[in-house]
């Protein structure tokens, strides 16, 4: 491995240098059990709704599923649910099936760097992406199996494609070119809505072309590298590159070409749609349902026009269901949700030891610290609520000690039920908050909660049966816990 990669154990080895697309993920998947392909034909809607949400309750072993006899769609692939379990991201990081989330979360953190993006360029005519291309004649329902995520959406959309986007001001910075994913609905033929929050680095893109009155040319990226799928959901900062995140998160390179309009593309995704925004030209967009489990309002929402499409041959759309959780779209964003939070933190506060914001894009948040002195918690809670993901998302915080896990809930709840006085728990009004939130009075505007549920420090007043038991706990209770689970699976087996 390269010096500047991260240090992978030989299993997390192995696995980065056999996944370079999506296919290559899915046969990973296909060996361990984590993914089937529907064996029965199946409607669009709601069939495919349907098997998708029963996979979903297992958050921890769901999984992908396959959809290849689709009535309406001869010959169409689907695919639904590529991250839509823990054991399914474990396996990518090379870990074990059934891997606990704490230690999938420190697996991440150990790899969080994007200081260079490792990257590998193939020439357009070399790329898979490239095999097959539709400059006219444009017809994204004809081109997709095309259906409703959830039975009251405003139309068909596209939910989970990874959106390639350059800077209008500065278009040859690597670093400022954005990689996100946003919701799209299909208005027509040609012809799609993109919507992004003002936080969003698509937002401020879109802003800058119209105020400046120049193109704004995207890359719609369909069936992608799952490294690329996870860190295109994740609010890092506005110059920092997705595309090396998710290099150094696998510690191998990823494969880059160059798409028709002049973006940096996988080249092994399934399909890459060119298109370009309308400047000044609102279409309606929604209703959707939502990662809140809520349907979002009708809004009128920036429009782009198809200029071009890249495809393989037999290409997989690869789609999502997102609604009332648990769904795909927590386990997909979740850790790396709560990995930027934690390394923005450690910048001011050592002490802090873990965060959890797997719960709603981190609508609400669990951050574990070590005390320092009473008060100290919500000092790092509101340092929390100024980082670029908190500023619109963290809207319930529970602070707890270093002896609480925030990925285990029985703990999380003990710490409320014992360690949580009605002077710890602060409401802030009137806060930013992102438009989809359902209970908000006024999209884009509510509360913030912290709740310090952390041991008191002086100068605390401590009551008289305050001292708390310290049970065996450490590297040593770990070990010994995943020796049980090993009896356990033995035993299973016999």
């Amino acid at each position: 491995m390269d010096a500047q990669t991260v240090d992978l154990s030989i299993e997390a080895r192995d696995v980065a240098g056999r996944i370079h697309d999506l296919r290559d993920y899915l046969d990973l998947l296909a060996g361990h059990g984590q993914c089937i392909t529907w064996p029965e034909a199946v409607m669009p809607e709601p069939d495919i709704r349907k098997i998708v949400v029963a996979a979903s309750r297992d958050a921890m072993m769901g999984p992908a599923i396959l959809f290849d006899k689709i009535r309406g769609y001869p010959g169409k692939r689907l695919v639904v649910g590529v991250h839509g379990s823990f054991s399914n991201i474990a396996l990518l990081l090379g870990h074990q099936k059934g891997a606990g989330i704490k230690e999938l979360f420190y697996e991440i953190i150990g790899r969080w760097r994007s200081d260079y993006p490792l990257i590998e360029r193939v020439k357009p005519e070399d790329a898979a992406v490239n095999e097959n291309r539709v400059e006219s004649g444009i017809n994204l329902y004809n081109l997709l199996p095309l259906y409703r995520i959830n039975d009251m959406d405003g139309g068909f959309y596209i939910a989970k494609a990874n959106i390639v986007s350059r800077d209008p001001r500065d278009p040859d910075d690597f670093d400022k070119q954005n990689v996100g994913i946003y919701r799209i609905q299909v208005q027509g033929p040609d012809r799609f809505t993109l919507l992004s929050v003002p936080s969003h680095d698509m937002a401020r893109q879109i802003r800058m072309a119209e105020e400046d009155d120049v193109p704004l040319k995207i890359a719609v990226m369909i069936g992608n590298h799952p490294a690329m799928a996870m860190f295109a959901a994740t609010p890092v900062n506005y110059d920092e590159s997705e595309f090396a995140y998710a290099s150094q998160m696998m510690g191998s390179p990823i494969q880059l070409t160059t798409s028709g309009n002049g973006m940096d593309v996988l080249a092994g995704s399934e399909m890459v749609i060119e298109a370009q925004l309308m400047n000044n030209q609102r279409c309606l967009e929604g209703p959707f349902g939502e990662f809140p489990g809520s349907y979002s309002g009708i809004r009128h929402v920036p429009l782009f026009e198809v200029t071009a499409v890249s495809h393989r041959t037999d290409p997989i759309f690869e789609s999502i269901y997102i609604g009332k959780g648990w769904t795909e779209h927590d386990t997909l964003i979740g850790l790396n949700t709560c990995a930027p939070i934690y390394s923005q933190l450690k910048e001011n506060f050592p002490e802090v030891v873990a965060v959890n914001a797997l719960y709603q894009h981190g609508l609400t948040g669990i951050i574990s610290v070590k005390n320092r002195f009473a008060g100290f918690a919500k000092s790092v809670a509101m340092r929390a609520l100024g980082t670029p993901h908190g500023l619109m998302y963290l809207k319930n915080l529970i602070m707890v000690d270093d002896d609480v896990d925030p990925f285990d809930l029985n703990q999380v709840m003990w710490a409320l039920s014992t360690r949580t006085r009605a002077s710890d728990i602060i409401v802030i009004p009137n806060m930013p908050m992102v438009l989809i939130d359902p209970a908000a009075e006024i999209p884009g505007k509510g509360h913030r909660l912290i709740i310090d549920a952390t041991s008191f420090m002086p100068p605390d007043p401590i009551g008289g049966d305050a001292k708390i038991v310290s049970p065996p706990s450490g590297d040593e209770i770990d070990d010994l816990a995943k020796y049980v689970q090993r009896l356990q699976r033995e035993a299973e087996n016999k």
